[in-house]
């Protein structure tokens, strides 16, 4: 036995053993592979009849169970995968190998089902990594005998792969996670860019150029006020038009700011922000709009995140309705579940080929996916040219 407590050149069979196990660890990349690969060698190198390694979660529920010895019909008898309890939860939480001659005999070995096949000898190793816990790896009847030392020893060196597999796992799902969040944020940020840059190009050419116009027509109606006489008919003719170049401007400002945040979704709920804006928009652009409504009303209120990601949505499909699809009706029908929330938005108008290249991006359909995916709903568009379009959203509600 190697003085480090591994494996070395004893002349004992069950070290020639690990090495050709711990040979096979490391050529292998896959975890899972990995976790059935240390159960099956742990049960080779002690001579164990039984193995089995428990994965546990964050509340220390058994999550994973691989097991070796027992065939398919037996596990399908035994049913449930352990749970963590009595003497398995011991190994877990333990600093060290729990070893029994007689397994039965220990207190600590209750909650067995009642088709478990019987075990006699025991060895448990907890899989852990500094201070992290991960599990339990075991086996039972030994071939022959008990376990002892040497066989001790061994399952902690397969208990040690388990742990650098699983937390590999962990770390990898923890980068992908970030990675993930990276790109969302991203993502985020470039939509409100966008949606930054149209309200300034709104603000240039609309209210920039109204707001011009009055400058200009208030010095027309100075100037004729200053000329007096027969101008004063002229400077009241004037005043007029500053007024409705003032009023068009303030509509113009209405309008960005609804299409920004419109306060009826804050203060009345999502229906009736949705119909503000149907109809906003099938009067600018001369189409007719059809709502239905499935399982809610004018006054139901949902949270306010999941109103928020389902206007959204609409807007932006009926929205690509009113700039791109030429349409002379839109149907609009908002359906509410127990567990969903959707809206389908269909067109009659001239439809695009959703394979081209390009076309997501064009019509804004990858903002709608990714608002969606924010509270892990989903988006579905079909359409093609001369077809119509036909948006269908649906969001779980919790």
């Amino acid at each position: 036995m190697a003085e480090n407590g591994g494996f070395g050149d004893t002349g004992d069979p069950r070290d020639a053993q690990m090495l050709r196990v711990a040979l096979g660890l490391a050529a292998e990349h896959d975890r899972d592979r990995i976790l059935e690969r240390v159960v099956v060698g742990a049960a080779e190198v002690t001579g164990a009849r039984y193995a089995a390694l428990g994965v546990l979660d964050e509340a220390g529920e058994i999550q994973r169970f691989v097991h070796h010895g027992a065939d398919a019909e037996t596990a399908e008898r035994i049913g449930d995968l352990p749970r963590g309890r009595g003497l398995l939860g011991e190994v877990s939480a333990g600093d060290g190998p729990i070893c029994l001659a007689e397994l039965w005999a220990d207190p600590r070995s209750h909650g067995f089902p009642e088709h478990h096949p019987p075990m006699r000898s025991f060895l448990g190793v907890p899989v852990r990594r500094a201070e992290r816990r991960f599990g339990n790896l075991y086996v039972t009847d030994k071939a022959g005998g008990d376990f002892d030392e040497h066989d001790e020893r061994l399952v902690e060196i397969l208990a040690a792969f388990a742990a650098a597999a699983i937390e590999s796992v962990l770390l990898s799902a923890s980068e992908e996670k970030a990675r993930t969040d990276r790109e969302l944020l991203s993502r985020v940020i470039d939509a409100q860019e966008a949606e930054r840059a149209r309200v300034s190009r709104d603000l240039h050419d609309q209210i920039g150029q109204s707001l011009t116009s009055v400058l200009l027509g208030q010095r027309l109606v100075l100037d004729a006020l200053e000329a007096g006489g027969a101008e004063l008919a002229d400077a009241r003719g004037l005043a007029e038009e500053v007024r409705m170049l003032v009023t068009h401007a303030l509509g113009e400002v209405r309008r960005l700011a609804f299409e920004l945040r419109p306060i009826v979704l804050d203060d009345i709920g999502l229906v009736a922000a949705v119909r503000r804006l149907a109809s906003d928009l099938a009067e600018r652009h001369a189409f007719d709009t059809i709502i239905e409504l499935v399982g809610l009303h004018d006054d139901t209120r949902l949270a306010t995140e999941l109103e928020t990601v389902v206007y959204r949505v609409v807007q932006e499909a009926l929205t690509n309705v009113a700039r791109h699809a030429d349409a002379d009706r839109v149907s609009l029908t908002l359906t509410a579940t127990d567990r969903l929330i959707s809206a389908d938005i269909v067109d009659d108008g001239v439809g695009f080929d959703t394979s081209e290249q390009g076309a997501e991006a064009s019509l804004g359909l990858r903002g709608m996916v990714e608002r969606a995916g924010l509270l892990e709903g989903r988006v579905h568009i079909a359409s093609e040219p001369g077809g119509g379009t036909a948006v269908h959203l649906e969001v779980p509600v919790a």
